[in-house]
């Protein structure tokens, strides 16, 4: 019973403290009060558990799991894309070929950004600006090769002509 306490006082979640003073009517007053008071005496790292990870954890979702899932498919459609446009080059392929050379090669150059340019390392000004330039350059590659493939002959044709050399 101690321990629900000090888990529901050091997780900082009122809600979870709330619902555990509600749900359990062999608490009194006077017990919640003591393992209050020898709560906030011990320090709060030591009560860290799974389930307070993953509440902070969901508290700041910024869905991982969908980024990573499509990471994993653009790979596996690489797989695919680049024999099939290398065998039968079509401006529709050359196109599909040139975003997804250029979005693998994005997420990850930003990964790369994100893990070494945090802001506690470089300072904010320097992690902003990486990945800003990680960005812009993103974009200018994705519209060069865009270009290339309008007024060209194509990536697919372009790296067949230099297997030829």
């Amino acid at each position: 019973m101690a321990g629900a306490l000090y888990l529901a006082k050091t997780s900082c979640r009122s809600t979870l403290w709330k619902t555990l003073l509600s749900r359990s009517p062999v608490l009194k007053l006077n017990t919640v009060q003591r393992e209050s008071c020898k709560i906030s005496r011990m320090p709060a790292a030591l009560f860290c558990t799974t389930n307070t990870v993953q509440a902070q954890t969901a508290a700041h979702d910024h869905s991982h799991t969908k980024i990573w899932t499509a990471e994993r498919f653009l790979s596996g459609s690489l797989v695919g894309i680049l024999p099939l446009s290398l065998a039968f080059p079509t401006p529709a392929l050359d196109y599909a070929l040139a975003l997804a050379l250029t979005l693998h090669v994005h997420w990850g150059v930003e990964a790369i950004v994100v893990d070494y340019a945090r802001p506690s390392v470089v300072g904010t000004a320097v992690s902003k600006g990486a990945l800003a330039a990680v960005y812009g350059l993103s974009v200018l590659t994705l519209g060069g090769l865009f270009y290339f493939n309008y007024a060209d002959v194509g990536l697919s044709q372009a790296i067949r002509m230099l297997w030829k050399l």
